[in-house]
């Protein structure tokens, strides 16, 4: 009888307790419910010349003394987005994110996808060569605690593209 309560209460075959009923929130669930169900915002950036489409919880970051990026955050969270000239530079920001001990995760005629870290933090960036003579980097930046709640804005950025 005390073999069947002890399997009974979780011990038998190492089941874990449904995340539903587990009593302490981690970050990762903290981030969830802050981002809450999310829309896209359309934002027109004249400095970059074109538009993005962002996660409504997070918040326009005005830059005014950086001429080639867009910033959206929240306190976890940021998504970046610069733009560089082809013209007269010698490796790409792809080239550069792996020179920094970034990892290639995808690559194509048009855009590479990378992964890696910095510091603190954490980061999933997509370069798109567009069609004129310009770079588009996006990138995700998050603590390394809310690599499962930010799954969605990675699935953002490897969707993103240029309008």
């Amino acid at each position: 009888m005390a073999a069947f309560l002890v399997c009974l209460l979780g011990a038998c075959g190492g089941q874990q307790q449904p995340k539903a009923y587990v009593s302490t929130m981690t970050s990762d669930d903290s981030l969830l419910i802050r981002m809450g169900k999310w829309e896209l915002i359309r934002y027109h950036s004249d400095k970059l010349g074109m538009d993005i489409n962002y996660p409504s919880f997070l918040h326009y970051q005005e830059l005014p003394g950086e001429p080639r990026q867009e910033l959206f955050m929240s306190e976890d969270v940021s998504i970046s987005v610069m733009v560089d000239s082809l013209d007269g530079i010698n490796r790409s920001p792809g080239q550069q994110m792996m020179g920094m001990g970034a990892e290639l995760l995808d690559a194509t005629d048009r855009y590479s996808l990378h992964a890696g870290s910095e510091d603190k933090w954490e980061y999933y960036t997509k370069v798109i060569e567009d069609d004129t003579i310009r770079l588009v980097t996006v990138m995700l930046r998050y603590f390394p605690e809310h690599a499962e709640a930010v799954e969605d804005l990675r699935e953002w950025v490897r969707n993103f593209d240029v309008e």
